[in-house]
């Protein structure tokens, strides 16, 4: 609903000839899951979106890269769960706040390791000139069978986001509008579906 622009700028075609999800101890995660993106299908997206913070109409627009993963990404695209790089999730939160964020090494949405997923990865392109240095994130679809009666279906949709903002944006008023603003989008696309 806080989307004020959408914009495709390109459209990319998934390619045949793409290559394994396997993983290769020879080649850094980064450059594996950054060759693998480049065959899936996806989009360049020019979006503005726009919000009311304290009072004051703020806008803040990325030029993100968006693909498709149908068979969820491999796992060395992601941070690990509970443990990376000898810290657990709540430390490396606690101590976060000064670290760089790396391309194409996305945050985990939650899912049940036992089911299947589909992913659609986005991150801002590198010359983005908007408001965040960077921005990277991961919707995560999964089935969820016998949650419902036959026919009907349920599916699970989380979503994780990393975001590294400019350094003239207040960071506290935006984090807490941005987490607002989550939940509201998740609720206007499980409303949208529903229908």
């Amino acid at each position: 609903p806080n989307l004020v622009v959408n914009e495709v700028l390109e459209t990319y075609e998934s390619d045949a000839s793409a290559p394994s999800n396997a993983y290769d101890p020879n080649k850094p995660d980064e450059a594996q899951c950054k060759e693998i993106s480049t065959h899936m299908r996806g989009a360049k997206l020019r979006q503005v979106g726009g919000a009311k913070v304290v009072g004051i109409n703020f806008s803040a627009r990325t030029t993100l890269e968006v693909r498709e993963w149908p068979q969820g990404m491999p796992d060395f695209a992601h941070y690990a769960d509970e443990v990376y790089e000898g810290k657990s999730r709540d430390k490396r939160a606690r101590e976060g706040k000064g670290l760089k964020l790396k391309r194409y090494r996305f945050p985990r949405p939650f899912a049940l390791s036992s089911l299947p997923t589909r992913d659609i990865s986005m991150q801002s392109v590198e010359d983005d000139d908007g408001e965040f240095r960077m921005y990277q994130g991961v919707w995560r679809m999964q089935p969820l069978p016998g949650c419902v009666p036959p026919p009907e279906q349920a599916m699970r949709l989380t979503y994780a986001v990393e975001i590294s903002p400019r350094p003239y944006l207040p960071v506290a008023l935006v984090e807490g509008r941005i987490a607002q603003d989550l939940c509201t989008n998740l609720r206007a696309i499980r409303d949208h579906v529903s229908t």
